[in-house]
């Protein structure tokens, strides 16, 4: 009888020799094993380091390849991906910030001149006035830079603001990035080891925040003019507001390009957020706007090329994991659109494409008359809490509106002192609105670390304050009703806009003006009596109001007349809004 071996010889001669297969087959050839009838646990199993290994080698390869890709793609301004691995989540904090130049994160930073400056601000904060002197003399051999880490470590600072691309132009590091690498060959790098400084602040768990100055760049506009504002007599525009120095060109996508570049790359080295300062036209447009072109226009308004440009930076951000925020002039919470022509900002198209809006809100910065003020710059309470107001009502009115993280004023002005008290004036101002985020600015970049310590009455009250039957604009009811039945009667559509619940119309304000520009319905007289909040629930009332209108049907029209009507409010995102409803029947 056969063993197995030569049986299994036997079958492979008469299989090889009926299909006419080349080849000698002997006894002496392997044959091999049949694992079909091996237990699961007798096949090698690959161990979970094995596994991971073979996903990596996967993942790697593939990012080779798509790396390879982006390298073709972006050119000049092609900037790596996060490495696989390092990959992290977006921060979501309540942030509240101080600026730093890159002249001042280019310092040395010495852990024990940090830690011994954060002891005794937490002696400070303490009261512990003994502990604090005792401390004060260790503490005193810190830097600027330490003291600002110092001041996170023992206050309510827990952000930095730091200058990536300053206001020159000029990049504080040394850049990877071929497009800026030209444009800088021969500037001042500050900051010898970006790297470095951001792990020290991550360790001491300091939110960190790229400023990046996006359109009011010199030292590009001088090196590439092509890219500038053009005159259209020929040759580049110079500013007369900023020392007679060109801006690069905010419809330009190669402008857009440089700057995106940037931002990746300050995300790539550990950055958590970036912000865009001057992302907006130069202001003293009436002056310049007849004089000047802007190559890649295309009909554009201009608003529309700066919140373009934040939906472009933010798409292109996105696997860089990074918040995206833009800085706005102070009077942006205000005006309603960018008309006439001016520097770009509308509030609800920037907030569109941003996780957060920072009003720069200096006191300083408004003239006599804004919120009923002879100097604005002597009452920052006041002024930063008209600010927030606004941006509030601004906010209310998107289906996603942004954080509002205002810019504080820490600097003197026109010979008022700005210390801890005014300071503390302006977060408490936006804090008892519900704006507990900010950021100081301090040219100087020297802070008193009793600015950002919370006052008695601060820790004994409870923010936001309780506006009662008021909202956050401080409007009653019948106020929602009477500004939306304002901006009705004299074509003021923005208030009827702002007053009108998101979900009762359309989400564009340029639509929403066109179907009310050829309204059926033209009020004629309104007059608002009065309103009653619902006992049961605080953010729903109604009001009390006459109108009379006039109804166009066809080529008819028709005049009517409605008293004691009651209309609906709702509170939406701390705003009373009004739901209108006309009655167009002529039943009395």
């Amino acid at each position: 009888m056969f063993n197995k071996t030569k049986k299994a010889i036997m079958i492979l001669l008469l299989t090889a020799a009926l299909t006419g297969c080349a080849g000698q087959v002997n006894a002496n050839t392997p044959i091999p094993e049949d694992d079909t009838n091996k237990s699961e646990a007798e096949v090698p199993q690959l161990t979970d380091e094995e596994k991971a290994q073979q996903e990596l080698e996967r993942k790697t390869a593939e990012r080779q390849e798509l790396e390879e890709k982006r390298k073709e793609e972006f050119g000049e301004f092609y900037v790596p991906l996060i490495p696989i691995g390092e990959e992290h989540e977006k921060k979501n904090l309540d942030v509240k910030a101080l600026y730093a130049t890159g002249y001042t994160a280019g310092n040395t930073l010495n852990k024990e001149n940090i830690d011994a400056y954060g002891a005794y601000v937490k002696a400070l904060a303490e009261n512990d006035t003994l502990k604090a002197k005792e401390l004060s003399a260790a503490a005193e051999k810190a830097n600027k830079f330490e003291k600002i880490i110092g001041i996170a470590i023992g206050t309510e600072i827990n952000g930095l603001v730091i200058n990536v691309k300053d206001d020159n132009g000029f990049i504080t590091y040394q850049s990877n990035v071929e497009a800026v690498q030209k444009l800088n060959e021969n500037t001042p790098i500050p900051i010898e080891d970006v790297k470095s400084i951001l792990k020290v602040l991550k360790e001491y768990d300091v939110y960190t925040i790229g400023r990046i100055v996006a359109f009011k760049d010199k030292n590009f506009a001088v090196q590439s003019p092509d890219h500038s504002i053009q005159l259209k007599s020929g040759g580049t525009w110079l500013d007369p507001n900023s020392g007679n120095i060109p801006w690069i060109n905010p419809f330009d996508k190669y402008v857009w390009d440089y700057n995106v570049a940037i931002a990746k790359e300050a995300a790539l080295l550990g950055f958590d957020e970036i912000q865009f300062d001057y992302v907006r036209f130069p202001d003293g447009a009436k002056k310049y706007n007849p004089i000047t072109e802007f190559p890649g226009r295309n009909d554009r308004d201009k608003d529309e090329a700066v919140a373009e440009f934040l939906e472009y930076a933010r798409k292109e951000l996105e696997p860089y994991n990074v918040n995206l925020g833009a800085d706005v002039f102070g009077i942006i919470t205000r005006t309603w659109d960018d008309y006439p022509e001016d520097i770009g900002q509308t509030w609800i198209l920037m907030g569109e494409h941003v996780d957060n809006l920072a009003p720069m809100v200096y006191p300083s910065h408004y003239s006599t008359g804004w919120y009923n003020l002879e100097n604005p710059n002597a009452h920052p309470y006041l002024v930063v809490k008209g600010a927030m107001e606004e941006a509030i009502e601004k906010n209310a009115s998107m289906e996603k509106p942004p954080v509002i993280r205002p810019w504080i004023q820490d600097f003197d002005w026109a010979g008022i002192e700005y210390g801890p008290g005014k300071v503390r004036d302006q977060i408490i101002a936006a804090k008892e609105l519900g704006v507990t985020g900010y950021m100081i600015w301090n040219p100087a970049n020297s802070y008193d670390p009793y600015s950002f310590m919370p006052t008695d009455a601060e820790v004994a009250a409870t923010y936001p304050l309780d506006k009662g039957e008021l909202d956050y604009k401080e409007k009653t009811p019948a106020d929602a009703a009477d500004k939306f039945l304002s901006g009705m009667l004299q074509d003021r559509y923005s208030y009827m806009y702002l007053m009108t619940p998101v979900n009762d119309r359309v989400k564009k304000f340029d639509e929403y003006a066109q179907l009310q520009a050829v309204s059926d319905i033209k009020l004629l007289n309104y007059k608002v009596y009065g309103y009653e909040v619902d006992p049961g629930n605080k953010e729903l009332a109604t009001v009390d109001l006459y109108y009379k209108i006039e109804v166009k049907n066809g080529e008819t029209k028709q005049i009517i007349e409605k008293d004691n009507v009651k209309w609906n409010a709702v509170k939406e995102n701390n705003i009373w809004k009004i739901k209108s409803d006309f009655d167009t029947s002529d039943n009395q």
